[in-house]
């Protein structure tokens, strides 16, 4: 039923009103970015990244990598997530890919694998000290990328 929500979330989302995409990453980029940041993509965040890399539509912005530009922060998993490393010792199973805007992020739990070999999503927010997991959002990125295309609709 995951990859059905994939599936469906994607051809939804390039129709919600003020929809737009990054144009894909190559596999040679995405080896790249799995290698900076320690982890192995699921076959869902593969198949997005080498599809859209990013999108946003109606407010919503999913995250996408730029390894050409790591001094930008805002919309950029790799640099939030090495930053947020950094500074503020974010779990290096946690890969931020959606903002709230209202503190709190939204992150694939690499920790946490489904059957498929899908990471949960969560919600965390920082107390200050550290990320603190707030709630369990979705079974895996297909199922809140749906989610979020189907609330904004």
């Amino acid at each position: 039923m995951s990859y059905h929500d994939f599936k469906q979330a994607l051809e939804l989302a390039v129709n919600r009103k003020y929809f737009i995409s990054g144009t894909g990453l190559t596999a040679e980029e995405m080896k790249k970015a799995e290698k900076i940041l320690g982890l192995t993509f699921s076959p869902q965040l593969v198949e997005y990244y080498k599809k859209f890399n990013y999108i946003s539509f109606y407010g919503c912005e999913i995250f996408g990598i730029d390894l050409d530009n790591l001094d930008i922060f805002e919309g950029n998993t790799l640099t939030y997530a090495l930053c947020e490393r950094k500074e503020f010792g974010l779990p290096q199973e946690w890969l931020p890919i959606y903002n709230f805007e209202d503190g709190s992020l939204a992150f694939l739990d690499f920790g946490c694998l489904n059957n498929e070999k899908e990471p949960a999503v969560i919600r965390c927010l920082y107390n200050g000290e550290r990320y603190q997991k707030i709630e369990d959002i979705s079974e895996d990125f297909g199922s809140f990328l749906l989610s979020l295309v189907l609330e904004n609709y």
